[in-house]
């Protein structure tokens, strides 16, 4: 039940209804949101929400273990087993095929016949976003820095809130759990602002991001040899474009309507494209996730609170395990270690100007700033290769194309390029926009409200290409 669509619509406002309806009874309330909730997974496929019921019941068990034996030297036992058992639970459905294979090809260069298990194992929807949810619950609560929920319905709820747990915010218990507990409000916190989200959210994902996936990206990174070097470059930067509009609009959509129930989730995306340098860009881009990263692998690492050399290894053993964690395939392991790489480089190249005495901080020349976005984003952009190709075989060819020299062909086109160059604009001047878009609604009497929405919908499907592009990090 993918978010743009009628299906869910519907599904969201009879919930949103209800919802409201039972504010008065808090705990009923949550009841119903959480078999809300668990409908939405059931509908992707049943055998997802027996992982998904099966995970919470643990981990709210081991996180009440955790708060049971503080100070007892059985706590880390504790947490270790449970960060090991969610590891192998995702490790088990997404790696699964992927380490068959590996181990299979490995054995058979060792000239040894080795029958191996096979079996066919899907991932179920949004594993690794709740997994890591959970995980963060485990470990801040060993820390002794989470919200403890105040039942396990609420537990069960911060796990599985349908707006959110199938591809993000990944939230820590600081995010939801206080809002869980408390009572319902009385009122749509900011109304402006949920719809303001949700327009935005469908018209980057329907519109925008569905248009370059159905006019160049997809056929580009399939067949790669079909396309010359001119559209395989305006390829590469419609496919970050792409990326940034169906992520970010996703997140626009689920933060609305999470909004729209009464709970504020946290910003994922602050106009990434306009970082000047690699570690801007990730404080901008999947913020949870890349705050994730840092919290609970860069730190527990030694994080830059040791020896340079150290530091730089715990940089890229961060963003080896980001590549991981996309998906099974040594393209990701790839794109991750290359942004590992970048990382490093940004960070010994502070370490050198720091030695030198050479000041970090501005004012910079704006031709200065406009070199450090161009040079982020082409970087993001062509490391994006290895993320979108399906296999390294594709990869190579597409960089192959590249640097083929060749500049006609059929398949440039300027709608491409128009809807490429709008979303960088957009990452520069698309706040005061949005701003206006909210105070226009805000505005508007309550009795015209319905009727903007409806025209609101009526041109973003109008405006809609044929189909809709599937949402990318679903398949994380």
């Amino acid at each position: 039940m993918e978010f743009p669509t009628i299906k869910f619509a519907y599904f969201a406002l009879l919930v949103l209804t209800v919802s409201w309806a039972l504010k008065q009874n808090r705990t009923i309330q949550k009841v119903f949101l959480l078999g809300a909730s668990y409908f939405f997974a059931w509908k992707f496929k049943p055998e997802f929400l027996a992982v998904l019921v099966l995970s919470s019941l643990a981990n709210w068990y081991l996180g009440k273990t955790l708060v049971r034996l503080k100070g007892n030297t059985r706590q880390k036992p504790v947490l270790v087993f449970g960060i090991l058992l969610n590891l192998g639970v995702l490790g088990f459905f997404k790696y699964y095929g992927f380490f068959i294979d590996n181990l299979g090809s490995f054995l058979t260069w060792l000239d040894l016949e080795v029958h191996l298990p096979i079996l066919e194992v899907i991932a179920p929807f949004g594993i690794s976003f709740f997994t890591f949810q959970s995980m963060s619950y485990l470990v801040d609560t060993y820390w002794d820095k989470a919200v403890q929920p105040a039942s396990i319905l609420d537990y069960l709820l911060f796990i599985a809130f349908f707006p959110q747990y199938g591809a993000g915010p990944i939230c820590s218990s600081r995010d939801l759990l206080p809002q869980l507990a408390a009572p319902a409000p009385k009122h749509i916190p900011d109304l402006s602002q949920a719809v303001g989200m949700i327009a935005t959210g469908l018209l980057k994902k329907m519109v925008f991001a569905t248009y370059l996936a159905s006019h160049l990206t997809t056929d580009a990174f399939l067949s790669p040899q079909n396309f010359t070097t001119a559209e395989l470059v305006l390829a590469v930067y419609a496919y970050t474009a792409q990326v940034y509009l169906d992520f970010s609009g996703y997140t626009d959509i689920a933060r609305g309507v999470s909004l729209l129930f009464g709970f504020k989730i946290p910003e994922n995306f602050n106009y990434p494209y306009r970082a000047t340098d690699i570690g801007d860009f990730w404080r901008r881009w999947h913020m949870t996730f890349s705050r994730w990263l840092r919290f609970y692998i860069y730190f527990p690492l030694g994080g830059s609170k040791c020896s340079r050399a150290r530091c730089y290894f715990n940089l890229m053993v961060t963003f080896v395990a980001c590549g991981i964690w996309h998906g099974p395939t040594w393209g990701f392991v790839i794109w991750g270690t290359l942004h590992g790489v970048a990382l490093t480089a940004y960070k010994a190249a502070l370490d050198l100007r720091r030695d030198l005495g050479i000041k970090s901080e501005g004012p910079y020349p704006w031709w200065w700033l406009a070199l450090g976005c161009f040079s982020t984003v082409s970087f993001c952009a062509f490391a994006r290769v290895f993320f979108k190709a399906s296999d390294l075989t594709t990869a190579m060819d597409y960089y192959s194309g590249l640097i083929a020299g060749t500049i006609y062909g059929e398949h440039f086109d300027l709608g491409v390029l128009f809807v490429t160059l709008l979303t960088f604009f957009l990452n520069f001047y698309g706040r005061p926009f949005f701003d206006a878009f909210v105070d226009w609604h805000e505005k508007l009497p309550h009795v015209a409200r319905p009727f903007a929405w409806a025209g609101i919908l009526a041109l973003l499907f109008t405006l809609k290409p044929f189909g809709m592009a599937a949402t990318i990090y679903f398949n994380f």
